[in-house]
């Protein structure tokens, strides 16, 4: 940490540069103080790291950290300097007393404070989320960046994410699509991801902007992204590859999809087209869109007869009973307040709507059209799932973007 407490209760900031000299000098006629637990820290002047404090070996602090690296200590630093650079009121790692939370920076602007959280270790899901709960409950909002290392980009439009980097999935507390933020200290370079479309548990499509901070803002960091989604073909020859060798993308939830799959005779490569669509929302949910969205074909279409109707309610109990059984997992997303995975269900059966396998007759209640195809081989699966993202392109595009309106009641 940069900031400790002097003997004579002033703060000391070790943001700015300073002369080793002085702080061996200052180090040898006085002691400091952690701001959050008021035990002793030592004041870290070596030749190779920035300078620092840190707690004495084996002491608890009332604030739960993790070890700083040079990353993390300069990151920290240069995120600092690039608020005051804008004009922001900007505090380093102030501690605050009422929900015992010492953020990295807290920043003000006229009518909101945000708590600047730069994460470079892992950490596990209780504490993020009770950190990020303290902030709101104070009227803060917390803004959890991560450190570039843990960015792993597999193309163009994809990356790696692990259910840790989820966590940081954000839209700043606003009714917008999240996205997720990274900052590099040794590139002076944010990255954002946005439009994020999970393929499988790991790999998610996605828009990916690099932004050198003399030319961002923090109003450009918060702005929301024009969602769309731009990898159709892409996403198709994902999906064709995936039916070709799905046992490569096994999972401890593959097994028993497996086997009902084997009881209506259909082989994995084989799924109808309209099982593995990319859904606005799909973010949700940690199992593939492959095998959450077949759950929901085997549980409610197929046994469905052509004309029968259904309520969303109906839907939703399919999807729940799955996830009770540990057949699909939703993802854990402790910066998202806006919308559940309810949505994402919501928008796969307007899917199929679009797709002609549904009607829907009001805004609760679906109609079954017609049955699900199921391919042959796989280049009639690859053919399907083709013509079907087609359609589904030019009949987005003559509708309105906008969220769904989640559905109430039925």
């Amino acid at each position: 940490m940069f900031v400790a407490l002097r003997e004579n209760g002033e703060y000391i900031s070790l943001v700015e540069k300073w002369k080793r000299s002085d702080l061996l000098e200052l180090r040898s006629n006085e002691s400091f103080l952690c701001p959050a637990c008021l035990s002793k820290v030592q004041l870290k002047a070596g030749m190779k790291k920035t300078h620092h404090f840190a707690h004495l070996r084996g002491a608890e602090c009332s604030v739960k950290t993790e070890p700083e690296s040079e990353y993390h200590l300069e990151g920290k630093r240069k995120l600092y300097r690039w608020f005051q650079g804008q004009g922001y009121k900007v505090q380093l790692e102030p501690y605050l007393d009422e929900i015992s939370q010492r953020p990295d920076l807290l920043v003000t602007t006229e009518d909101k404070q945000y708590a600047i959280e730069y994460q470079c270790s892992q950490i596990d899901y209780p504490l993020f989320k009770k950190r990020s709960d303290s902030y709101r409950n104070k009227g803060i909002v917390p803004i959890w960046i991560l450190g570039a290392k843990w960015f792993k980009r597999q193309s163009t439009y994809s990356v790696r994410l692990s259910p840790f980097q989820w966590l940081f999935a954000t839209s700043f507390n606003q009714p917008f699509q999240p996205s997720i933020h990274y900052y590099c200290p040794d590139t002076s370079t944010f990255v954002k991801l946005s439009n994020l479309q999970p393929f499988t548990t790991s790999e998610t499509f996605c828009t990916i902007q690099f932004h050198k901070e003399n030319v961002h803002t923090f109003p450009k960091l918060l702005a929301p992204n024009q969602p769309m989604f731009t990898y159709q073909s892409l996403w198709v020859r994902k999906k064709y590859k995936w039916r070709a060798s799905y046992s490569v993308y096994s999972s401890n939830q593959i097994a028993s999809f497996l086997s009902s799959l084997y009881q209506y005779q259909i082989p994995p490569s084989h799924l109808p087209a309209e099982a593995g669509l990319p859904v606005r929302s799909a973010y949700w949910f940690q199992t593939p869109p492959m095998i959450w969205q077949m759950w929901m074909v085997l549980d409610l279409l197929l046994p469905l007869p052509i004309g029968d109707t259904f309520f969303f309610s109906k839907a939703m109990e399919v999807i729940s009973k799955r996830i009770a059984s540990n057949n699909i997992t939703i993802r854990h997303l402790p910066l998202i307040f806006h919308t559940q995975y309810s949505l994402a269900v919501e928008e796969y059966l307007d899917l199929l709507v679009k797709a002609g396998q549904l009607k829907k007759l009001t805004q609760t209640i679906y109609q079954k059209a017609r049955e699900p195809h199921i391919p042959a081989n796989l280049e009639e699966a690859y053919n399907m799932d083709l013509a079907l993202i087609k359609r589904l392109e030019i009949v987005g595009k003559n509708e309105e973007v906008g969220m769904v309106k989640p559905n109430i009641g039925g």
